[in-house]
């Protein structure tokens, strides 16, 4: 008997929640010499009424070529220059975080990290309840952060050339409990943020 993946496994519970996923898998070794001598990209993308669930996982074998994450995203109605990426705040944000900006309220300030490109921050459109929802899904999801960037994920054609808002993490998120946690969990959060720039 075959044992059933981590992908194989994700793409059959997206299916009993209803969310109709479709997989993509590609592998694709190079003669070429140079070049990454083989490339394996394997997704998978399901949709709900209010966002798009993405799992990604890619390998390659240079250096820095593998890239996984898991992730769920939405169109929010924001110039296409907004830029920003939200964390929790961690005393290492000191040294590994660059271009960080106070949104001058207390709460999501003392409990988040906020980068930017630009000055503008999300004071307007996350709520202390959003804080408290990103924290949360933060306790068993880890690392995690909220983007918010103009045409962010091309992977998904409805996507393409929109401000997207997402809630990602840099893991293949598989398991019952974490998925329950960041569909439901973090399909509320989203859908607040998205409704509040409305």
């Amino acid at each position: 008997m075959v044992e059933k993946t981590a992908f194989d496994i994700l793409f059959e519970k997206l299916s009993d929640r209803g969310m109709n996923p479709e997989r993509q898998i590609s592998e694709r070794s190079f003669i070429v010499p140079g070049v990454d001598r083989m490339s394996n990209t394997k997704y998978i993308i399901a949709r709900n009424k209010t966002f798009y669930f993405c799992a990604h996982d890619s390998y390659g074998t240079s250096a820095y070529s593998s890239n996984t994450y898991t992730g769920i995203y939405s169109t929010i109605n924001l110039p296409a220059e907004t830029v920003c990426h939200i964390y929790k705040k961690d005393w290492t944000d000191q040294i590994l975080r660059t271009r960080k900006h106070k949104t001058e309220l207390r709460y999501i300030d003392e409990n988040l990290t906020i980068t930017s490109a630009t000055n503008w921050t999300p004071s307007q459109i996350l709520s202390p309840t959003d804080v408290n929802l990103f924290l949360e899904i933060h306790k068993s999801i880890v690392p995690l952060k909220i983007v918010i960037e103009h045409d962010y994920l091309s992977l998904i054609e409805e996507l393409k050339g929109k401000t997207i808002i997402g809630l990602e993490t840099d893991t293949w998120l598989y398991e019952d409990r974490d998925l329950d946690t960041f569909i439901g969990l973090g399909g509320q959060l989203i859908e607040n943020i998205t409704n509040a720039s409305a």
